[in-house]
């Protein structure tokens, strides 16, 4: 396993993932919440890296990144009330699908024979 691949597609993802609470009218801490995002792409990427081996199939990937895409999401939204409040509600759906994306391009890029 490539770790430097491993944690920059998880930067990446998490980015994408962060990016979208700068479109949020009157969030306050859209900086931090941005780098909250990043951090949580990159663990999931690590953990979900640390799952694979380099004989593990795509669905492997992707299977482990929904769980861990969904669990670190779902951690995210009952820190922030859960359905009471409401605030983050689109939390859990992206944090799975895009588990799921980071698995797959774990499989393709960070288990690379040379």
């Amino acid at each position: 396993m490539n770790v430097v691949v491993v944690v920059v597609i998880g930067g990446i993802i998490g980015a994408l993932d962060g990016v979208g609470i700068f479109f949020a009218p009157g969030e306050p801490f859209k900086t931090q919440i941005f780098f909250a995002a990043i951090l949580k792409g990159i663990l999931v990427s690590i953990l979900t890296g640390l799952s694979l081996t380099s004989r593990s199939a795509w669905w492997q990937g992707a299977g482990y990144g929904l769980l861990y895409g969904f669990s670190f999401a779902l951690v995210i939204f009952l820190a922030k009330g859960g359905f009471k409040s409401m605030d983050a509600p689109y939390v859990v759906p992206s944090g799975a699908i895009l588990g799921v994306v980071t698995g797959l391009l774990l499989i393709k890029f960070a288990f690379l024979e040379l």
